[in-house]
């Protein structure tokens, strides 16, 4: 039997491990001329995709703010003329009411941030004089001033025509101006506070008129006192009043009418008993006044008119008829005046 022979291995050698060989440098001249190959690519298309979207709209809104929106455009604004100065004593009685249309040419950014509600075009009129006066349109006139990147091309119309008066002023009367009607039988009397109000116009205007009337006050059906703060009435373009409303109080009063009563029979009272009577005529014609929603309906009752034969002995009397009326009315007028009663004295009782 043979016995294995057991030997001693000796360390297995190490391998002397040499650092791996640098890559070799490319000029970056030679880099950037390389063609990037096509996964490349892909694979920095499909980092950050996010980022590289929002990256992309920024340059896209860029370029069109620079390329678009700053690029020269022309628009037109509507600009109202204002007045800026007016020499004292004057007033401008036709002031153009249509806007100028000022074409403008700028950035675009720059045209659309102009406010047509601040704009005014304001008319220099320090040295006029009454008449009519032509005033030329230009860019300097228009307050506040526009941008300097912004260049006005045209002006339409180039020039207006005003039409400056001497202005007035005097104190006038206020009359209150009742509208509707008034409640049956009852006139309306109006007081007005102040009574008189100071007016400012043009001197044509102003000169012609006598007073000023409140705007309508319309009246109710109930004779009841009423108050109101009325507005003075217009007076014609560019007249004004100070101040410009009055109290106007309204008080309504009985309407005092006349009514004729014609053929009303008189009658004889207290005539002596047995006694016959005859008056002379036997009827009267009679007038009587008060306030309409009393007399309009009233009926003169039976007996109501008649001559007082107490204490008058046979024979013939003149006598004056007399008539029973409401506290309200009155007789102003009787046709006669006078009448004849006849008094005879019954023969049996001698």
């Amino acid at each position: 039997m043979r016995l294995r022979v057991l030997r001693r291995e000796s360390a297995p050698r190490t391998a002397v491990e040499h650092p791996p060989a640098a890559p070799e440098q490319m000029p970056p001249w030679r880099r950037l001329l390389r063609v990037p190959r096509l996964r490349d690519v892909r694979a920095a298309l499909s980092r950050n995709r996010g980022l590289k979207l929002v990256s992309l709209l920024l340059a896209f809104f860029l370029w069109f703010s620079i390329n678009v929106s700053e690029r020269d455009a022309e628009g037109t604004i509507e600009v109202p003329l204002s007045i800026r100065s007016l020499a004292g004593g004057l007033i401008v009685t036709n002031q153009p009411a249509k806007p100028v249309a000022v074409t403008v040419r700028g950035p675009r950014t720059i045209l659309d941030g102009v406010d047509e509600r601040r704009t005014r075009m304001a008319l220099d009129l320090s040295n006029a004089t009454p008449g009519e006066v032509r005033v030329e349109l230009n860019s300097d006139l228009i307050r506040p001033e526009l941008p300097r990147r912004l260049k006005v091309v045209r002006i339409e119309p180039t020039r207006v025509k005003v039409r400056v008066e001497r202005l007035a002023r005097k104190r006038l009367p206020v009359k209150a101006d009742l509208a509707g009607m008034p409640p049956l039988g009852y006139s309306p009397e109006a007081t007005v506070i102040p009574g008189e109000v100071e007016v400012s116009g043009p001197a044509g205007k102003v000169e012609d008129l006598k007073e000023i009337k409140t705007e309508p006050v319309e009246l109710h059906r109930l004779a009841e006192p009423m108050q109101r703060s009325v507005l003075l009435s217009w007076a014609g373009d560019f007249v004004s009043f100070t101040p410009d409303h009055v109290t106007v109080t309204v008080a309504f009063h009985p309407t005092v009418m006349s009514r004729k009563f014609e053929h009303v029979d008189v009658t004889v009272r207290n005539a002596p008993e047995g006694a016959r009577v005859k008056l002379i005529p036997p009827r009267v014609d009679l007038t009587v006044e008060g306030p309409q929603h009393v007399l309009t309906n009233y009926q003169l009752q039976d007996g109501s008119v008649y001559v007082d034969a107490a204490g008058l002995a046979a024979g013939t009397h003149r006598v004056a008829p007399q008539v029973e009326l409401p506290h309200a009315l009155e007789v102003t007028r009787r046709d006669p005046e006078v009448q004849t009663l006849e008094i005879v004295a019954n023969r049996s009782g001698h």
